[in-house]
């Protein structure tokens, strides 16, 4: 193989390898819908106790793309930003950062969470808390997204 050929190939190779598509995200930022969702899911399929308030069984939620970008993006700029908010600092709401990634749902909720390890001990965390509980039992709510960015986490409940 001649010196030339050898150094297209090589180029080639180097480009290829250096090369990431539109939907990589940073290192840190994860999807985490689906552990997210079975979790959540085993709530919303049994029902819980919320607060005093006893929680009836609801259908299982269904991942949605959109929500779980609109999740990748917030959990990352609260991580970068270290803020940890439902509002941003600029004032926008989870169906306002939604609508920004073109989610036509009626609903957006939102559930945050930092410095849990693992998708079980996050819901756990949502469960033990009265509002975020009553967010992810709501039946108003039929599909989800959830990301984590360093230890902070957030899931948008949609409809």
């Amino acid at each position: 193989m001649s010196t030339k050929c050898f150094t297209y190939i090589l180029l080639n190779a180097l480009l290829f390898i250096s090369c990431s598509s539109d939907n990589d995200t940073p290192i840190d930022d994860k999807d985490v819908t689906d552990s997210v969702l079975i979790e959540i899911n085993k709530l919303r399929t049994t029902g819980c106790k919320c607060g005093a308030d006893e929680m009836p069984p609801v259908p299982a939620l269904v991942s949605n793309s959109i929500l779980t970008k609109t999740a990748i993006n917030y959990a990352h700029d609260m991580n970068v930003r270290n803020f940890f908010s439902h509002i941003s600092p600029e004032g926008t709401s989870p169906i306002q950062r939604a609508a920004a990634f073109y989610y036509t749902g009626k609903y957006v909720g939102e559930v945050i969470a930092r410095n849990y390890n693992t998708p079980f001990e996050v819901v756990m965390g949502w469960k033990n808390s009265e509002d975020h509980c009553k967010a992810i039992m709501s039946n108003t709510y039929l599909e989800m997204g959830a990301a984590k960015s360093g230890n902070i986490w957030v899931a948008n409940l949609g409809q």
